[in-house]
């Protein structure tokens, strides 16, 4: 619908993010070829001497297939623009090959040049009879509009020819229609799926990279080899997941100073994965949490060479590796790649217990547990110090396997008896375990195991272990200062406290329990408000729970009456639902 602006002062419009994935990939390679260095600087001028490095490469014997294996305009292009001027049949004109191309080279140098002109004209002075751009949301030239259907913006509804329920297109202005031009300068392939894919982000330093890289250096490094063109899929990596990471990593290694353009931009980073052929369009977003950006930016700062383990570990897929190898290894980078895309733990996938050894380091696996899955600092420490414990001890191996083997209910009594054994006290001991934290237990075993893998490997390898974390005062809650008091008042009021010591870690049943207490309480150690709490009628797991923080304060202040008895494990606990005794932290 066109307006007419009546009395207002002519202004010359600047070029801005649209917010359009696609129209937003195409500025960023109009921009990109054009020289500037940011997206506003770009004019009218720069317009047409952007769209002749255009015409290079699309139009290019490379991209029609004279001379080279395959044609690009009519296989990789006509995903993103189907029935376009380069795709369809009826513009292949000719006798020969030659010729049919010269007929599409017409009709592709024709259409962009009248989508030029509107471009240029949308870049001039606007003072009446303006119309607002569906994409962009300024207002342009109504002389400067154009329609849009699906054969030249991908996703939208209709098609040249082919108009289902007599859709006919969109309203965009001239300045987007001539960006969504070059779009495929910035589009890029996933690993192993081949799957077509952008990064949308309003980073200019960032899309510029990927557009100067991956699209037009790519393209033209083709062109010179007289190789068929195709989009940029030469990722030693797997996967939708994996390649956007990878890719990430790469900016990082080649543009280290700008990726912080991209997690401190007030909008988010979005990966889409898209196709837009006739038979099955589709598109999906993969949003890209500024915490991983951040993750990776400042792991490279902290350590360039963890950096470089924890990118070639985690996602790296060599192109020498043997066909038997190479799909364990895929399956293995795009359940890491999946997992660090959705801010997930990844270190039961990295632990690999043969060697035995921590793919990735445990300096990059740190940071990550503190940084994007928001880990205490006062926790990771407390791990840090157990697991180079249990490494450094000479029963080493046998403290692994039964760590490693253990299931996630039998933790919390092997966590018991390192306190009994003086390698962790009873406010280390709650800090790792606090209330309803059952579910932790596989993650914290992880933990402990990792640092022990990184420790033997540096070992093996002649290298010193990553400096630790430092360790700081805890802070005791409501709960663990009410079981200090009760466990004070045992140590002090029980004539036989290493024979009580021994009857509550060695009951099997809650009624046993109970019955332990009942026999303090019936010699003046507790009261009838400590009894209700350490065995409140209606939580048993609560119970089980309290009982063994109890008994971790006994073995911490009361060691040497403390009786080398197993320590028993409650005969049922709720059970953790599945998926989750790994994930939570």
């Amino acid at each position: 619908m066109s307006v007419t602006e009546q009395g207002s002062q002519a202004i010359r419009p600047t070029v801005r993010w649209t917010g359009h994935p696609f129209v937003d990939a195409g500025l960023a390679a109009l921009a990109t070829v054009s020289g500037v260095s940011q997206l506003e600087d770009l004019t009218a001028d720069h317009l047409p001497e952007a769209v002749t490095a255009l015409e290079r490469v699309l139009l290019s014997d490379q991209a029609l297939g004279l001379g080279v294996t395959s044609a690009f305009v009519r296989k990789g292009l006509s995903q993103i623009f189907p029935n376009s001027e380069l795709v369809n049949p009826s513009n292949w004109k000719g006798e020969t090959l030659e010729q049919k191309a010269d007929s599409v080279r017409r009709k592709f140098r024709d259409a962009v040049a009248q989508e030029l002109r509107l471009a240029q004209e949308c870049l001039g002075f606007t003072t009446s009879n303006t119309e607002m751009c569906s994409t962009c949301g300024q207002r342009r030239p109504v002389s400067a509009m154009v329609t849009m259907r699906k054969d030249d913006l991908p996703l939208l509804a209709g098609i040249v020819n082919f108009y289902p329920a007599f859709d006919v297109g969109v309203r965009l202005c001239g300045l987007c229609a001539l960006a969504v031009r070059f779009l495929p300068l910035s589009v890029m392939r996933t690993g192993v799926l081949n799957r077509l894919w952008i990064l949308h982000t309003h980073a200019f330093p960032i899309a510029r990279g990927i557009s100067l890289q991956y699209g037009w250096i790519h393209f033209n490094q083709r062109i010179a080899a007289n190789d068929a063109l195709d989009f940029f899929k030469d990722w030693e990596t797997a996967g939708d997941a994996g390649t956007v990471i990878y890719l990430l990593c790469d900016l990082l290694d080649r543009f280290s100073s700008q990726l912080q353009h991209l997690y401190r931009h007030p909008l988010p980073t979005t990966a889409y994965i898209f196709s837009n052929d006739n038979r099955s369009s589709h598109i999906q977003a993969l949003l890209v949490p500024d915490s991983l950006l951040e993750f990776l930016a400042m792991l490279q700062i902290l350590s360039p060479s963890a950096y470089k383990r924890f990118w070639r570990d985690l996602l790296v897929v060599p192109r020498t590796l043997a066909e038997k190898e190479r799909g364990s290894r895929i399956d293995f980078v795009q359940k890491v790649a999946q997992s660090l895309l959705n801010s997930r733990a990844v270190l039961t996938f990295c632990l690999d217990h043969d060697t035995p050894k921590l793919s990735g380091g445990w300096m990059g696996h740190r940071l990550y547990l503190q940084e994007v899955l928001q880990m205490a600092v006062e926790k990771l420490a407390i791990l840090e110090r157990l697991g180079l414990t249990i490494a450094r001890d000479p029963e080493a191996k046998r403290l692994i396997g039964e760590l490693r083997t253990a299931r996630w209910n039998e933790i919390h009594g092997i966590l018991l008896r390192y306190v009994r054994q003086g390698w962790l006290s009873h406010e280390e001991f709650y800090t790792l375990l606090p209330p309803n934290s059952y579910g932790t237990t596989s993650h914290l075993r992880d933990i402990i195991l990792a640092v022990a893998y990184e420790w033997a490997y540096a070992q093996q390898q002649g290298q010193d272990f990553p400096s630790t974390l430092p360790t700081g005062p805890l802070t005791a809650d409501e709960t663990l200062t009410r079981l200090q008091q009760i466990g004070e008042r045992l140590i002090a009021s029980l004539p036989n406290l290493s024979r009580w010591i021994g009857q509550l870690q060695t009951a099997r049943t809650w009624d046993r329990i109970r019955g332990v207490y009942l026999t303090a309480v019936q010699r003046g150690a507790l009261g009838y408000a400590d009894f209700v709490f350490l065995a409140p009628l209606e939580d048993q797991a609560r119970g089980w729970l309290l009982r063994d923080y109890l008994l971790a304060f006994l073995f911490d202040r009361a060691r040497a009456v403390v009786p080398l008895e197993e320590i028993a494990e409650p005969e049922q606990i709720a059970q953790v639902p599945a998926g989750e005794a790994t994930e939570e932290i």
